[in-house]
């Protein structure tokens, strides 16, 4: 508790001193971006009490909001609206995840016919995957993106299979209370090869980055090995993954109403008010991502003919991109005109049901597309706001990459892996807890790496001491996860306990780092 009050007590100092202007910064015109680490942290000033909002905007990108502004206008009171917003886009994560990445997630796991582990490192990781690219991709140097990836890594492994864990060992022990089986039969045994496996890769691929690191340069050939990891992962996975395809049951009945959309008879005034402010967020996210529940009917048609072309507004929006833009190129008006074409061809021939139209398989394909953008969409947002307020709370860049910025990249992964044992898919889960580490180090890395020194050049990594004991931790993590989950009914609740206690010691580790840098 003393660590953390000498930081609030700072990030209070530090918010009373930019709103009255006592520190005044100045920036070269060429900016800051593109110098080495520790001369950047000087030039931009991370560490001291920043002014006003001009310099929170030319450091931070906004998202929706923007929250530089509105921070700087309102000051303490618009924590009470952070703090609302922050729980609603919580919510938007873990329902987007649980009612419309799952869905064309089991199409096409039936579909492919792929087992749930192959389904959870290719198609789960690959999903999850994409805000870690993406974040890796933006960060300045080359230090930081592997510093962040590393940081992912261990928060996926310790918060997102800590929660698998628990809420593992919480279904055990409802159906024991229940008296319908003992805590020892409760947990579905889960294939031990195909995690374990992936585990094994996992530690290989962290201990080729720790060789990294620790050699202090990359060079294009150490760096190509990366990509060559991976693809000896999904061979390994391929040969000795022999379990079943999964198959989908085919609902009869009736269609039902898609969720969120109709309001129970016998609904009290607390449903209705829940159910008036949430129906917004459910018709848009249907308007952007078609149903894929094996059924049809009106409803379901009007929504997947809206799709097309509201997940090219919605790419426009989040990007800042104009309509001019998809006139400007023969292959963005070839997807223009493609999702004209499917949005007429699904409103005009779809039907009204309960047959499934021909097309259906590429609405689901949509689907899936449009769920890792909404949940990415999401998922930046929340970590734009979070950034934005450490930011007028003073905190350095180096506490933000490696708490914040791999909350907003994990959450795609804890609210999934929630979602999916919920629904019955722990194998696939299990498997993605592994896989999806595995892709942000060997891919978003690896590829990021391959970009910088395709030109020939050696990028010298200059102390990654840091980055080394995180990719320790991680190494660490990863054997710990691995045992929990093979002696998971001996452990118990006790595995999520020891990754949370692991993680809690990385989180101390930061903040001793943070304060021996302020004093």
């Amino acid at each position: 508790m003393r660590w953390w009050s000498v930081l609030l007590l700072k990030g209070a100092l530090g918010f009373s001193f930019r709103r009255d202007g006592l520190q005044t910064l100045s920036y070269p015109e060429s900016g800051s971006y593109l110098s080495p680490p520790h001369e950047k942290e000087e030039l931009i000033g991370w560490g001291i009490f920043l002014r006003d909002k001009e310099e929170c905007l030319a450091l931070h990108n906004h998202g929706l909001v923007d929250y530089c502004s509105l921070i700087h206008t309102l000051q303490y009171f618009s924590v009470p609206l952070i703090i609302l917003w922050v729980l609603l886009l919580l919510w938007l994560l873990n329902d987007t995840a649980e009612t419309y990445f799952v869905p064309p997630l089991q199409y096409w796991s039936s579909r492919l016919r792929l087992s749930p582990c192959m389904a959870g490192a290719t198609l789960v990781a690959a999903g999850n995957g994409a805000p870690d690219l993406v974040m890796t991709a933006l960060a300045p140097t080359t230090l930081e993106s592997l510093h962040i990836v590393i940081c992912d890594t261990l928060c996926i492994l310790c918060v997102a299979g800590g929660a698998f864990l628990f809420i593992r060992s919480r279904q055990a022990g409802v159906l024991h209370a229940d008296g319908k089986e003992s805590v020892e039969h409760a947990l579905e045994p889960l294939d031990a090869r195909t995690y374990a496996g992936s585990a094994a890769w996992l530690c290989c691929a962290l201990a080729y980055l720790l060789f990294l690191l620790g050699s202090g340069h990359v060079s294009l050939p150490s760096c190509a090995v990366m990509p060559a990891l991976y693809i000896g992962f999904l061979t390994t996975l391929a040969l000795l993954d022999d379990g079943a395809p999964y198959e989908v049951p085919v609902p009869a009945g009736p269609p039902p109403p898609l969720p969120g959309l109709t309001l129970q008879k016998d609904a009290g005034y607390l449903e209705t008010l829940r159910f008036g402010l949430t129906m917004p967020t459910y018709v848009l996210r249907w308007m952007l991502i078609p149903p894929s529940d094996f059924y049809w009917d009106r409803s379901r048609r009007i929504f997947s003919s809206a799709s097309p072309i509201a997940l090219l507004v919605f790419i426009g929006c989040t990007t800042g991109l104009s309509f001019q833009w998809y006139l400007r190129s023969s292959w963005s008006m070839c997807a223009l005109f493609s999702a004209i074409c499917l949005s007429t061809f699904l409103l005009v021939l779809g039907g009204d049901g309960p047959e499934i139209p021909k097309l259906y398989p590429l609405t689901t394909l949509l689907a899936k597309v449009s769920s890792v953008l909404v949940l990415l969409a999401i998922a930046r947002e929340l970590t734009a706001c979070c950034k934005t307020v450490a930011f007028f709370l003073g905190l350095s860049r180096f506490v933000l990459e490696s708490t914040v910025v791999p909350w907003g990249n994990s959450l795609g992964d804890l609210v999934t892996a929630i979602a999916m044992v919920r629904q019955g898919q722990a194998a696939a889960a299990a498997t993605a807890l592994f896989a999806s580490p595995l892709f942000n180090v060997l891919l978003s890395a690896g590829l990021t790496l391959i970009i910088s020194t395709s030109h020939g050049q050696v990028i010298s990594l200059d102390s990654p001491v840091q980055q080394m004991q995180v990719a320790g931790g991680a190494f660490l993590a990863c054997i710990m996860l691995c045992a929990a989950l093979i002696f998971e009914k001996q452990v118990g609740p006790f595995g999520a306990a020891g990754l949370a206690g692991l993680y809690i010691i990385f989180l101390v580790g930061v903040v001793a780092a943070e304060l021996q840098r302020v004093a």
